[in-house]
């Protein structure tokens, strides 16, 4: 896999995201490209973002499959899940929208199995359902919690993903320097929108820096990658019906299986379609 924007050969890839309830293609996207992926469970919970539902598309619409978890401002690692009927209600309505697709049936008995069970915590849930997704696609990029490496964020958005990398890099990759060009942080796909996060002013305390320089002072360059939604075949939709972008990245497994990674990669561009050959 080559490494994104043309980055020179050795250089270590790290990426972040906070964990969600069906992951789209792009965060497993991001995860594939990387050589490290920590996922931010120790950040503050958003409310009616993409950490606790996802939209599928069910009788003849899209819909969003959200799990009721507990009010308050604490951290995503936090969030309790409050009601398991809404869990067994989700497994109901994606078994009626894709029972029908031609690899449901391999995946079903693993879902089924994250379905009947008890959580307590709504990251637990979600960690279940991505390393099926990770294990389906093929992914070994290391997976690491944040909140195993540090407990409470006590920094601001750049010095936290300076300090966060600085410590998953010699879990994984051993002790070693951390100087400039030898890692990057991948932060979204490119090109970086104008008022991205790192690109806003940072603490006071650091001198009219950016967030982005933050990471920069502190050894951590900072990148994109190239990604576009890939289309494929969804064969629950009606005939004729326009591609469905960014449902679960179920939907691609329970279509195309096997398949599913070639695809998932072919969202880089036309040169690693062509490293993927016959697979897409």
């Amino acid at each position: 896999m080559t490494a994104p924007h043309g980055q020179p050969a050795g250089t270590l890839r790290i990426a972040a995201h906070q964990p969600g309830y069906h992951r789209h293609l792009y965060y497993f996207y991001k995860m594939a490209v990387s050589d490290i992926f920590i996922s931010l469970d120790n950040v503050q919970y958003v409310a009616r973002e993409w950490q606790n539902r996802q939209e599928f598309f069910y009788r003849g619409r899209r819909r969003w499959l959200s799990v009721p978890v507990s009010r308050g401002r604490e951290p995503i690692q936090s969030k309790k899940i409050t009601d398991q009927h809404a869990l067994r209600s989700h497994w109901s309505i994606i078994k009626s929208a894709y029972n029908d697709t031609p690899h449901f049936s391999t995946y079903a008995p693993l879902l089924e199995e994250i379905y009947t069970a008890d959580w307590e915590y709504l990251r637990d849930l979600c960690d279940a359902l991505t390393h099926i997704i990770r294990e389906a696609f093929g992914i070994t990029t290391p997976y690491l919690r944040a909140s195993d490496l540090m407990s409470r964020p006590l920094l601001a958005r750049g010095a936290l993903l300076a300090d966060l990398i600085h410590k998953a890099v010699p879990l994984v990759r051993g002790p070693a320097p951390v100087g400039d060009r030898e890692v990057t942080y991948l932060a979204c796909a490119a090109p970086m929108r104008a008022n991205h996060y790192l690109l806003q002013p940072a603490a006071a305390s650091s001198a009219g820096m950016t967030e982005r320089q933050v990471m920069e002072e502190q050894g951590v360059c900072v990148d994109c990658f190239a990604y576009r939604h890939p289309i494929y075949r969804q064969q629950q939709l009606p005939t004729g019906h326009p591609f469905e972008a960014e449902l679960s990245a179920f939907d691609l497994l329970f279509n195309h299986g096997p398949r599913a990674r070639g695809i998932l990669l072919s969202a880089g561009g036309p040169v690693r379609q062509e490293l993927m050959g016959a697979e897409i």
